[in-house]
């Protein structure tokens, strides 16, 4: 799920940059994007490499999960905070709030489990 999201983010934002479409106002600053392309970069690896069963990229992977969907969850909670004459309906920054955490605690549900920790233990104590 992280890669898929993670490659889609890397994809919109391909778009926002190079399209014509998108207004001025909304275009992203060399700064954010170069961020934008780091978190989803980042979650993108860590996500492959914690699949392939290296141990330390699992919490590699948990951090750069933290990082992308907790940087869209409080982008989204400021935002929310000053809805008032913003250009975002309230209920859509409501929504990605409440989609980001729950990706958040998806992330912390899977790489914390009990089964998982038994998966990464099992792997290092493989000759």
């Amino acid at each position: 799920m992280n890669i898929l999201v993670g490659c889609l983010s890397l994809t919109m934002l391909a778009f926002i940059t190079i399209s014509s479409r998108i207004p001025v106002e909304i275009q992203l600053s060399a700064g954010t994007t170069a961020m934008a392309i780091i978190t989803a970069s980042f979650l993108i690896i860590s996500s492959a490499l914690a699949l392939l069963g290296k141990p330390r990229w699992r919490h590699l992977m948990l951090l750069a999960a933290l990082a992308f969907y907790g940087s869209i969850l409080v982008q989204n909670a400021l935002l929310l905070a000053q809805s008032q004459g913003s250009l975002v309906p309230a209920s859509k920054l409501t929504s990605h709030v409440f989609r980001s955490g729950l990706e958040i605690a998806i992330n912390l549900w899977a790489l914390l489990s009990l089964r998982t920790k038994q998966y990464f233990n099992r792997e290092l104590a493989a000759p």
